[in-house]
């Protein structure tokens, strides 16, 4: 059987989602802007993730290779 290439970006973490902007002043960002965009995009990133790991452990484990 001929081995599944798997691409280098494959084996890198998803990407991490994008940080509410700071205000250069007091060096904080609004609180509402934090909370929605690292709620949802934190969930969104550890099940990608996991999905993403899964899938590349399966495909070397095909190819016989050890994690």
């Amino acid at each position: 059987m001929p081995k599944i290439t798997v691409p280098d970006e494959s084996r890198r973490s998803c990407v991490t989602a994008p940080k509410p902007e700071v205000d250069p002043t007091s060096g904080n960002a609004p609180e509402d802007k934090v909370f929605d965009m690292s709620s949802a995009d934190r969930f969104e990133i550890r099940s990608c993730d996991r999905r993403r790991a899964a899938a590349v452990a399966a495909i070397d484990a095909a190819n016989g290779v050890a994690p």
